[in-house]
C-alpha cells in the first residue's frame, strides 16, 4: 500500500472514530436526560409527631404534670373558638368512633404518627381564622396533603356524630322552652324563631361556576338560611345553595317548608300543647316565625308593616324589627368566629 492510499485509510479511520465517539456522547447524553425517572426518589421529609404532641401538651391541653398550666376557659375559646370542655367531647367523641381515620395504626409507634389532639386541633383552628390547612402544618407537623385530609375527615365525622342531634326537629320540651323565652324577652306567645339567609363568600370559585354563584353580594357566594331564637340557637340550618338563587327559591328548597307542608310541625304543636294561644283577644292554632318583606304570606310567617301608616301599625313594626335581630345577631356572631364563612376558599 502506498503512502497515499495510507493517508485515505487513516483518515477515514480516524472520521470513523470521531464519528462513533459523537454518537456515544450524544446516546450519554439522552441517556443521562431519561435516568432521572429510573432515579429512587428522594427520602420523604419525616414530620416529628411526638414533638407535636409535646407542644399540643405543654402549649394548650397541659395533659402530663411536668408540662405547663393547661389553657382553660377564655384563654381557650379565644385561640380556638371553642371552649376547653367541649373540645374534651369532641376528643372524646370521635376517638370513640369507628372512623378510621381517627384510629391509631398498630403498625407504627406513637411518635410515628399524628395524635388525635392535632388531627382535631388543625381543622378547628383552620375554620376558626378562614385560612388554608397548610397554614399551621409547621406547628402541628403535617405534609399540606395530611392536613387538607384531616380537615375534610373532621366534617364528616362532625356530621356522622353530631347531625341526629343538632339538625333535627326540636322536641315537645324544646319547643316549649322556646315558647316561655320569647314570651319572656319579646313579650308575646307563639313566636318560634326568626328566619333569613346569609351569604358566605366563595373566594376561589371556579370561573366557570361563577356565573351560578352569583348574587346579591356581587361575588360567588353560597347561601346558609337559618331559623334561630333569641339565644342564638340554630334550630333550623339549611347550607349550600348557589348564590344567585335569592332566598325565596331557597325557601322553595328548604326543608323547613318541607316540615311545615307535611304536618310534621303541626304535630309536634299538638304533642307539646303550645296550640291554641291568644295574642289579644284573638286565638292562633300555629306558631309564627318572623321574616322579612321578602317572604310569602304564608300563615306561620310573620313580617313588618311595608309603610307603617297609624301608631299601631308603626308600634308593632318597630317591634317586628328588633325581635327579628335575633337571626341577624347570630349570622353576626357566627361569621365573627367562624371566620371560614365570611370568607371561604
Amino acid at each position: 500500500m502506498d503512502a497515499n492510499k495510507r493517508k485515505i485509510v487513516v483518515a477515514a479511520l480516524e472520521a470513523g472514530w470521531a464519528f462513533m465517539s459523537e454518537m456515544a456522547n450524544d446516546e450519554d447524553e439522552g441517556r443521562e436526560a431519561t435516568d432521572h425517572r429510573k432515579k429512587p426518589r428522594s427520602n420523604r421529609r419525616k414530620f416529628r409527631h411526638g414533638d407535636a404532641r409535646h407542644c399540643i401538651n405543654r402549649d394548650y391541653l397541659g395533659i402530663r404534670g411536668d408540662l405547663a398550666t393547661p389553657l382553660l376557659g377564655a384563654e381557650f375559646k379565644a385561640m380556638f373558638r371553642v371552649s376547653r370542655s367541649r373540645f374534651q367531647v369532641l376528643l372524646e367523641d370521635i376517638g370513640a368512633s369507628e372512623i378510621r381515620f381517627y384510629q391509631k395504626k398498630k403498625n407504627l409507634d406513637v411518635d410515628e404518627q399524628a395524635s388525635l389532639e392535632a388531627k382535631l386541633l388543625l381543622p378547628i383552628k383552620t375554620l376558626a381564622y378562614g385560612v388554608p390547612p397548610h397554614t399551621f402544618i409547621d406547628y402541628f407537623q403535617m405534609s399540606p396533603e395530611y392536613a387538607r385530609e384531616c380537615c375534610r375527615q373532621f366534617d364528616i365525622a362532625v356530621k356522622k356524630i353530631y347531625a341526629q342531634e343538632y339538625l333535627r326537629l326540636p322536641t315537645s320540651d324544646d319547643l316549649r322552652s322556646i315558647l316561655q323565652l320569647h314570651r319572656h324577652v319579646h313579650q308575646v306567645d307563639g313566636l318560634f324563631g326568626s328566619l333569613d339567609c346569609s351569604h358566605t363568600i366563595w373566594k376561589n370559585c371556579p370561573k366557570a361556576w361563577a356565573g351560578s354563584y352569583t348574587g346579591k353580594p356581587g361575588s360567588p357566594s353560597i347561601i346558609l338560611e337559618a331559623v334561630v331564637d333569641y339565644h342564638m340557637f340554630f334550630w333550623h340550618a339549611s347550607y349550600g345553595y348557589t348564590g344567585n338563587i335569592g332566598d325565596l327559591n331557597v325557601l322553595a328548597q328548604s326543608p323547613l317548608l318541607e316540615r311545615m307542608v307535611d304536618g310534621s310541625f303541626h304535630t309536634l304543636e299538638n304533642e307539646a300543647s303550645v296550640v291554641p294561644f291568644k295574642i289579644g283577644d284573638q286565638e292562633f292554632t300555629k306558631c309564627f316565625i318572623l321574616t322579612d318583606g321578602i317572604y310569602p304570606k304564608f300563615s306561620r310567617f310573620v313580617k313588618g308593616v311595608k309603610e307603617p301608616i297609624t301608631e299601631e301599625e308603626k308600634k308593632y313594626t318597630a317591634w317586628q324589627e328588633g325581635a327579628r335581630k335575633d337571626v341577624e345577631r347570630a349570622f353576626g356572631v357566627l361569621k365573627c368566629t367562624w371566620q371560614f364563612l365570611e370568607f371561604s376558599s
